[in-house]
């Protein structure tokens, strides 16, 4: 009886350490879709949606955005952003995290989404392809690119991109 008592609970290890091994596993599985830049005088604005298929959250902590143009690199720096509404204005403010849930999207799109996006500042009138770092609270790293529109000055908008995770 002791001995089936025993292997009883050993199994019942065995599954809860493997029930726990293969979460983990499956962790955060981040992707990015319908990414779109928007490009004014001297700042860009990144638009996407952050995709977790995963089984546990995640947050972007950090945003590195490169710019590749005709004349080679271009120097930028980036941050996330929300859109917020003070009154009848509204307003971009600087926020230090996107967070998404397990099996969820988060719509960085801006007034139009959930108010974030990636917000890129620098000489972007010259990048011709902006390579966007998405660093996530879990270590992971998601790397994808996008093309700026044609004549891209003024508000183009372009959505071909592709990512790598």
């Amino acid at each position: 009886m002791v001995k089936a008592l025993r292997i009883v609970l050993i199994s019942v290890l065995v599954v809860v350490i493997a029930a726990i091994g293969a979460v983990v596993a499956v962790g955060s599985q981040l992707s990015v879709e319908d990414v779109a830049v928007r490009v004014g005088s001297k700042t860009a604005g990144i638009f996407l949606n952050l995709r977790n298929s995963g089984l546990l959250p995640d947050c972007a902590i950090g945003v590195e955005v490169h710019g590749e143009g005709m004349e080679g690199k271009v120097n930028l720096s980036a941050e996330f952003h929300t859109t917020v509404m003070e009154g009848n204005v509204m307003r971009m403010v600087k926020v230090e995290r996107v967070c998404v849930g397990p099996m969820s999207v988060v719509k960085m799109r801006g007034a139009e989404g959930e108010g974030y996006h990636i917000m890129v500042f620098g000489d972007v009138e010259k990048v011709s392809v902006y390579h966007v770092y998405l660093k996530f609270e879990s270590g992971k790293t998601l790397h994808f690119h996008v093309m700026a529109p044609e004549g891209s000055q003024m508000g183009g908008m372009h959505d071909h991109a592709h990512s790598h995770g």
